[in-house]
């Protein structure tokens, strides 16, 4: 008896994307376990759509669930159906093969999509997709074609080292699943779980993989991107999970743990072997079967591995004579301003005053090299730092910028990207209607938006394709940051995910005790993230690449800010007992010291400079702790002014925010100059050359320039 069945908690829902459970039980025995949380929707369309192309003569499809990586990969034969659920998240494998009925198979679907389009009936989800699935319903009930008689042609394919070292692949592929594999995505999965094994050549230890030989190769060319991106993080080894074993290698000296023995080899050498198997894998199975050329899951094993051989490029060319491949020449960071001696005076000249450019809703000021970049809810206003350039343009759904000066505009129905100056978008591409959040991350050539501030939206920053979108169902806010080659999301419901900057495969999830109220920060080899709730506040740290949390410490701060760390501290800084309070911990999670700083009021930014941290409060006042907890110096604020901006450091100026804009030495303490607030500071951002610009409460914009700046000359010793 097999039984396909939803969770029915989703009913209880007025949601019209419904997410539950998914289950598969054949005898009362589950072939499916993990998918707690998949898109009902895309799952039953899936479902039924396969359903009905193994009716009409198709031989192989796939029916994926996302959410929980598991793939359904059903492959219909004259004799029968065989079903085979593999899984595409960390490690891939195949997790069980199993031999059905199709007459069976095909009731049970069937029964499933009517059961489902019953409950759908009383649901919010638009009448327009209940029509689509009753259709895709309607269309299995039709006569049922027999599978074309392609006999099992085991494809014989063999792949050696390059050089004598390295991995071998055998495939034997007895059941003929690439060349039955229909043309198109429809069983990408599926044509590669033919059999083989995967074996060392060129080391003292024996160790050979047996199984789904293609999708291990897929495995293991993300293990080869691991070991490539943890080179010179400064960790001692690398935990690999290999399928059926685990596997460690060593970083600082030659040394690979594989198959109960130690190959001694560089982390180096077992990347380059990992990634070169992948694409001489892919590109021999491409050249035998070219009707699986355009294959989603090859075409991933090339790029992923050629992304990953390219960090290694400049390590393993050492020994050949080939020419170097020509660097990009890229903008050189603006040096701190010189200071013989002591710097004095700096000087700003104001270059353009904008009046009521933003309303009173939300605003966000962003610094870009050619100038700044202004989002409210009237728009979004672009000026340059000399004050002779202005752009509006409307932006009804939001806008998403990001450093680089990028600029995305939604629309009800469209995204549109836009330099910082022309009057014609770089590319266009269909929208939901779903409002922007104010800030992006660049990934390459990727840009992260974050629709509602509750999902992920990679775009490729050329054309604005796509690539792929991360939706946790009943999530109301989402922090997200990279974090080296992993994007990390981090929920207020406590859980942070690790996601593949290139496709947004789902790596690994880590359940919190407290929700996540900080964007994650890297620190060396780690990740920290904040949390709290109410009184209670802590600090994560995890490893980026594979989320293994190194530890998790308790702050007992109230109100916490975003954690600044910076050699072997890190310091976060909040309330205790009513008090601003800053708290230090060391790389092992230990916490060093806690105590009251001399800032009277509630905190509102802490940065690094150098290995001590400068504290800002609500009134301007600003303090600056030394890696000891003493205090170097202090400024004092105004009793009248209430700021919630951070501060800046910019070519070794601070700027604190209070009744008036100020700018001070960050190793004295000393003011430079003094900015007239007007009404308040509201939004602050600061430009390369040290250009300031500042939006106050009533919505009006200033541009300043740095005219000049005086510092005393150190005479000692001439």
């Amino acid at each position: 008896m097999l039984r396909i069945r939803t969770g029915r908690r989703w009913t209880r829902e007025r949601s019209p994307a419904p997410h539950d459970s998914v289950s598969l039980e054949l005898d009362g025995v589950a072939l499916v376990s993990g998918a707690v949380e998949e898109p009902l929707l895309a799952v039953m369309e899936s479902l039924l759509g396969g359903t009905r192309s193994l009716a009409r003569g198709a031989a192989l499809v796939d029916v994926p669930l996302p959410e929980s990586g598991l793939v359904l990969c059903l492959d219909r034969t004259e004799e029968g159906c065989t079903l085979r659920v593999a899984t595409t998240a960390r490690p891939a494998r195949l997790i069980r093969r199993v031999r059905l009925d199709w007459a069976e198979w095909a009731e049970g679907v069937e029964r499933a999509g009517a059961t489902f389009l019953e409950d759908l009936s009383s649901s919010a989800v638009a009448s327009s997709t209940r029509r689509a699935l009753r259709e895709r319903l309607r269309d299995l009930e039709g006569p049922v074609r027999r599978p074309p008689r392609i006999p099992p042609a085991p494809l014989g394919l063999r792949v050696e080292p390059r050089d004598g070292r390295g991995l071998r692949m055998e495939l034997g592929d007895a059941s003929g699943l690439l060349e039955r594999a229909p043309r198109g995505s429809s069983a990408s999965l599926g044509a590669l779980l033919g059999s083989g094994a995967l074996s060392l050549v060129g080391a003292p230890v024996g160790w050979q993989l047996e199984g789904p030989v293609l999708l291990h190769v897929l495995e293991l060319v993300r293990c080869g991107e691991d070991v490539a991106r943890a080179l010179g993080s400064g960790a001692e080894a690398l935990e690999l999970r290999l399928p059926g074993s685990a596997s460690r290698v060593a970083l600082d000296h030659p040394a690979w743990s594989l198959g109960g023995g130690e190959v001694p080899w560089e982390a180096a050498e077992v990347a380059r072997a990992l990634l070169l198997l992948g694409t001489d894998t892919a590109r021999a199975v491409r050249w035998a079967v070219p009707t699986v050329g355009r294959n989603s899951y090859l075409l991933d094993v090339v790029a992923r591995a050629e992304a990953a051989l390219a960090l290694l490029r400049p390590a393993s060319a050492r020994g050949s004579t080939e020419a170097p491949a020509a660097v990009r020449p890229t903008r050189r960071a603006p040096r701190p301003l010189r200071r013989e001696g002591g710097l004095r005076r700096l000087r700003f000249v104001p270059v353009l005053e904008a009046a009521g450019v933003a309303g009173p809703g939300p605003a966000t000021l962003t610094a870009t090299e050619p100038g700044a970049l202004l989002v409210s809810d009237r728009g979004l206003d672009a000026f340059s730092w000399d004050g002779t350039a202005r752009t509006h343009r409307v932006a009804r759904r939001g806008a998403a910028l990001d450093p680089s000066g990028r600029a995305v505009l939604a629309t009800r129905d469209r995204l549109l990207a836009f330099p910082f100056h022309g009057a014609n978008a770089r590319w266009f591409q269909p929208h939901d209607g779903a409002g922007l959040d104010s800030s992006a991350v660049p990934l390459g050539q990727l840009l992260l938006v974050s629709p509602e501030r509750r999902s992920l939206r990679a775009l490729a920053s050329e054309t604005g394709h796509e690539q792929w979108v991360f939706a946790p169902p009943r999530t109301r806010r989402l922090r997200a940051g990279a974090v080296g080659s992993v994007v990390l999301a981090a929920s207020e419901s406590g859980v942070l995910t690790g996601l593949d900057m290139v496709d947004g495969t789902v790596h690994y999830r880590v359940a919190a005790p407290l929700p996540f109220t900080a964007t994650p920060l890297a620190w060396g080899a780690l990740a920290l993230v904040g949390m709290g709730r109410d009184s209670r506040s802590a600090l994560l740290a995890v490893d980026p690449l594979t989320g293994e949390v190194r530890w998790l410490t308790e702050l007992g701060l109230e109100a916490p800010l975003p954690a600044a760390a910076a050699g072997a501290r890190a310091w976060v800084a909040g309330l205790h007992d009513g008090r601003p309070t800053l708290v230090c911990l060391d790389v092992r999670g230990k916490l060093l010291w806690r105590r009251a700083v001399p800032t009277p009021e509630r905190p509102t930014g802490i940065l690094t400079s150098g290995v001590d941290v400068i504290l800002t409060g609500s009134s301007g006042s600003a303090a600056r702790v030394r890696r000891n907890g003493r205090t170097a110096w202090r400024l004092g604020g105004a009793a009248t002014a209430v700021s919630t901006v951070a501060p800046l450091l910019e070519r070794g100026v601070l700027l604190v925010p209070g009744e008036s804009l100020r700018a001070v030495d960050p190793r004295t303490g000393r003011v430079l100059a003094e900015l007239p607030g007007g009404r308040g500071i509201r939004a602050l951002a600061v430009g390369p050359g040290l250009e300031v610009a500042r939006l106050d409460e009533a919505g009006d914009l200033t541009l300043h320039r740095l005219a000049s700046h005086f510092a005393v000359v150190d005479a000692r010793g001439g």
